[in-house]
């Protein structure tokens, strides 16, 4: 192992288990890096697990050892340092939060039982007893990132319909639509998962909102396209939704929704079992019902893509202190169903203030422009419904007048 008083503010000892180092194991310096964990060897061999592909552990003699595993677990990097878990915390932004979160709690929960020995015998039984199904739960999660996006995508398109029939249905318009695209195309390749097939539907509809489905497809509400105040506003919402999808926060909800079955569905790779209970979880459930745990992460993901994709993040900032003292009905449902926003714009302030500094641009169409070109098409509606035929009330006076002619003619 190496002398960690050797090391840098960002470097942390630890060490490698892998089939490619002789003898499995290796020590190594572990750094964490924008996108990954870096691990450096003595021999200078280095190692990178992604954020996207990181599952987290926590075990060691001393019960404090973080183990970061990649989801196919050929690839495992250790270390004991006190600092890392929180240092990792900040590194990983989003995508490892909830995983963090319940390694921090599981090391203080075993502090405090090592300082309580008498309940050791105990907390074994306990452990015994629902290990089982906290196992499977464990599973559940980390085998979700090992399915293809295609699940995903197939359950959003089977849903899709269904949602549309509740919500509203879709405007035709593909200058304003190409306009909100534009948006997702611009943040999309800063996502956390490569290769989404992002699609912009507009919904007509007053509410305030947006939705995303499994798989890409986003519902942009027009009622959210009128309440914004700038185009980075809707791109910060826009980004909170992609941000749901790469982090496959549909899918980790449809094993919770549905329990143990979606469990075994995941960890036995069974796809169509998969899609059949997402559709009917998402038919039958609110999308945006996602803990909080999972709303600070799509928060925290969501201004980590704006500032890569050179919009400021603190569109993000702003659009969570605004909407809900707005008063507005319905606006945006994971701001309403978890009404700590202020907390939730401060984890993202911290974010922000340790990025690194950086020059943004504007969204190149404004809202003015957007909005206008939404008008056009509800004003040319109006006019096609004015130019309909006329209505069948006067039919009867024309067969009269038909009639009349024929007496006339007999």
């Amino acid at each position: 192992m190496f002398d960690s008083e050797s090391l840098d503010d960002d470097e942390f000892p630890g060490g490698v288990f892998s089939n490619e180092i002789d003898g499995g194991r290796a020590g190594a310096f572990i750094r964490l890096g924008d996108r990954g964990i870096k691990a450096r060897t003595s021999d200078g061999r280095e190692f990178v697990i992604d954020y996207s592909d990181c599952d987290l552990e926590l075990g060691g003699d001393s019960g404090r050892m973080v183990f970061c595993r990649t989801s196919d677990r050929r690839l495992t990097f250790f270390c004991e340092d006190r600092r890392f878990p929180e240092a990792l915390k900040r590194a990983a932004v989003g995508e490892l939060f909830e995983q963090i979160e319940i390694i921090l709690a599981a090391g203080q929960r075993h502090r405090w039982l090592s300082r309580l020995g008498l309940w050791a015998l105990l907390a074994v039984a306990v452990l015994v007893a629902v290990g089982g199904w906290f196992g499977l739960v464990a599973g559940a999660r980390a085998a979700v990132h090992s399915v293809p996006m295609a699940v995903d995508q197939k359950i959003g398109e089977a849903a899709l319909p269904s949602i549309l029939s509740e919500y509203g249905n879709a405007i035709e318009n593909p200058r304003a639509t190409q306009v909100v695209q534009g948006i997702v195309d611009r943040l999309a390749p800063h996502g956390a998962v490569q290769g989404v097939n992002y699609h912009v539907l507009i919904v007509d509809s007053d509410v305030v909102n947006a939705l995303a489905l499994p798989g890409g497809t986003i519902l942009v509400f027009r009622g959210l396209i009128d309440t914004m105040d700038t185009s980075e506003q809707l791109a910060a919402v826009l980004a909170h939704e992609m941000s749901h999808v790469t982090l496959r926060h549909h899918l980790h909800q449809i094993a919770r929704s549905v329990g143990i079955v979606a469990a075994i569905n995941i960890v036995v790779g069974d796809v169509g079992g998969i899609v059949a209970l997402g559709t009917e979880v998402l038919e039958s459930a609110t999308l945006n019902n996602y803990s909080q745990v999972q709303e600070i992460e799509a928060d925290l993901e969501g201004a980590r893509m704006m500032h890569e994709a050179g919009m400021d993040p603190r569109a993000m900032i702003g659009m969570l202190d605004k909407l809900p003292d707005s008063g507005i009905p319905g606006a945006l449902s994971w701001l309403s169903t978890h009404p700590d926003s202020e907390n939730r714009a401060a984890t993202v302030q911290g974010l922000v203030d340790g990025l690194p500094p950086r020059e943004y641009s504007r969204v190149e169409t404004g809202l003015i422009e957007l909005r206008e070109m939404l008008d056009e098409v509800q004003a040319d509606d109006d006019n096609n419904e004015a130019s309909a035929d006329p209505p069948i009330a006067d039919l009867p006076a024309n067969n009269a007048e038909v009639q009349n002619d024929n007496d006339l003619q007999n």
